[in-house]
């Protein structure tokens, strides 16, 4: 896995977008609440979590707002300069996650409280920078949980993030 690969393509389309729309800077609380967004999008998809339903089969767009999720962890990361230590987390590699079992919880469902609860709780503390890492690890293992792999995801993020230049180049 290359972070550092993911990281620098998300700062050339977080500068993109920047210079599109006109925009001095972008508030971090904005990028927070946009990742909260986001993973109730990828929840929506997944549909796991929707007992009132009989069919719960996640629908073809889960990959994609996995890809959008990454995308603000991703800018998140650039905004408070935190890449120390992340070219070393071996993300699917079993012996990591096993390391790393404050970061799993049982279903699905828990996982991704718990990364939203992660976020805020960061938030609310200035501790983001800190924090980091375990959300990223626990995005991780939710991914794996999901049934992706990191190759699944690191493609499905370069073409969003393609996707993403293109609406920026066409007035979106």
């Amino acid at each position: 896995m290359e972070l550092q690969k993911l990281f620098k393509a998300q700062r050339v389309l977080d500068e993109h977008i920047v210079n599109t729309q006109g925009l001095k800077d972008v508030p971090l609380n904005n990028m927070i609440l946009a990742l909260i967004v986001e993973l109730g999008e990828m929840s929506n998809e997944w549909q796991g979590f929707k007992h009132w339903k009989v069919n719960k089969q996640s629908k073809p767009g889960l990959r994609g707002e996995i890809a959008d999720v990454l995308s603000f962890l991703l800018a998140i990361g650039n905004m408070v300069h935190h890449r120390k230590g992340l070219e070393s987390i071996c993300i699917f590699e079993k012996e990591s996650i096993e390391r790393n079992q404050y970061c799993i919880y049982d279903s699905i469902t828990d996982q991704i409280i718990a990364l939203i609860s992660d976020f805020t709780d960061l938030w609310n503390y200035g501790e983001i920078d800190e924090g980091y890492s375990v959300v990223m690890t626990r995005f991780a293992v939710l991914t794996e949980m999901l049934g992706f792999t990191w190759d699944e995801i690191e493609a499905a993020y370069f073409e969003k993030n393609s996707e993403n230049h293109r609406r920026q180049n066409t007035g979106y």
